[in-house]
């Protein structure tokens, strides 16, 4: 993810086209225009990353999914099949781990098999991980699997009649975090409009 967010930065930096070039060489051009964009992206890649942690380390899959599932409610009224797309997050949400897992004990194995995944160019390392996709790949339809026998063993039908262990109420704790979230995104938008 570093590489991602440095590459982007980097471009950002040196081909944002200008008029008030600081200093030029070849092809690359750094500008105040540049600089601000560049930075302006760095800070969003930091802040999707730093709510993202956040919000994985201080909510559950399953709360996450019945807040989701009660945030698209009012859409039930145009048929939209809400506690499908409810059931979707929470699974995706659960399979992430399972899969970094996976990777994890795949290059394990990889490794024990004398694949070295950080030698080489470029190229060389993302031919290294080929070996990893195939298993993978498999592994993740056999998880897949053994999570559809299980639903269908316990009797899962599709939104009927489904009961929720804890029911989700809005408390004076939700309306201090939706003034607080309201107050940054008009800092936002006020932010964005310079």
């Amino acid at each position: 993810m570093l590489w991602l967010i440095l590459f982007t930065v980097l471009l950002q930096l040196f081909f944002t086209p200008s008029n008030d070039p600081i200093w030029h060489w070849g092809i690359l051009t750094l500008s105040t225009d540049g600089m601000r964009i560049a930075a302006y992206i760095f800070i969003r890649f930091v802040l999707i990353i730093f709510i993202s942690t956040l919000l994985t380390l201080t909510t559950t899959p399953i709360e996450i999914s019945d807040s989701i599932e009660s945030i698209l409610k009012p859409l039930k009224v145009i048929k939209f099949p809400v506690t499908q797309v409810a059931l979707m997050l929470s699974i995706a949400l659960r399979f992430v781990p399972l899969l970094i897992d996976e990777t994890t004990k795949i290059m394990d194995a990889q490794r024990a098999r004398g694949v070295d995944f950080g030698e080489g160019g470029v190229m060389q390392r993302i031919k290294s991980f080929v070996p990893i996709l195939i298993p993978l790949f498999v592994s993740s339809f056999s998880i897949a699997y053994d999570l559809a026998i299980a639903m269908e063993s316990r009797g899962y039908k599709d939104g009927e009649g489904r009961s929720k262990y804890r029911v989700l109420s809005w408390a004076r704790r939700d309306n201090v975090a939706l003034g607080v979230m309201i107050l940054i995104t008009i800092i936002l938008l006020f932010i964005r409009s310079y």
